[in-house]
């Protein structure tokens, strides 16, 4: 294979190198300092879980492409990649913090044809999360929580469970946790977290319901 053809395989270290230098081009030493580190943490889930690391590494060194544009370019570069609509004009307007994910999927789709749909899924879904989330999704959303320069003190906690927990409830407690964290610091919610967390929420608090019930009617008897 040609070194061309190489620099177009989004699983070698050939792309990988290419497009870390895209990155750290277009973002804040600071901000490049957290995208390698969850590039790392997304490639070690990856290899702990059963997952593609070298994907992992690659929807990790680019969850932040468009973190660094302010509030106003960030609305205009929604509206100019037509994603305007599938985040909302209440979104749009009052979370501009969040639109970096779906506008970095979206151009990244078209100027990187060759990056694979679930890597573009990760990166559209790092800042909000989905109903329906894939291994690759929920890796990318654990990876940007508890990368070592985090240093919010449940950080530790959240680590220790690699391995220890699966995956979907590792990624269960990481969204708990920034769930309660946005609340508590009087922030506004997305309009989908809701129904996320009671996805999430389900299994457990259902479980606890058919107990409940059982135990009432047991004492109806």
């Amino acid at each position: 294979m040609s070194e061309g053809a190489m620099s177009l395989d989004p699983t070698s270290d050939t792309y990988f190198k290419s497009m870390r230098k895209a990155a750290s081009a277009r973002v804040s030493k600071k901000r490049f300092a957290h995208m390698e580190g969850v590039a790392a943490t997304a490639e070690l889930l990856a290899r702990t879980y059963g997952h593609d690391a070298t994907l992992a590494r690659l929807a990790g060194i680019l969850h932040d492409w468009d973190k660094d544009l302010d509030n106003d370019v960030i609305r205009q570069k929604a509206k100019d990649l037509g994603v305007e609509e599938e985040i909302g004009p209440w979104v749009l307007e009052n979370m501009p913090q969040v639109v970096h994910g779906p506008t970095a999927a979206a151009e990244l789709a078209r100027t990187h044809p060759e990056i694979p749909d679930e890597v573009i899924s990760a990166i559209r879904k790092h800042t909000i999360a989905d109903p329906n989330m894939s291994p690759l999704d929920e890796i990318i959303y654990v990876a940007d929580a508890i990368e070592p320069g985090r240093r919010f003190e449940e950080a530790p906690e959240l680590r220790a469970l690699i391995g220890e927990a699966s995956l979907d409830e590792l990624y269960a407690k990481v969204y708990q946790f920034w769930t309660a964290r946005l609340v508590s610091a009087g922030a506004l919610l997305h309009p989908d977290t809701l129904m996320i967390w009671n996805e999430l929420a389900y299994p457990k608090a259902h479980e606890r319901l058919m107990r409940y019930e059982k135990r009432c009617k047991e004492k109806k008897r």
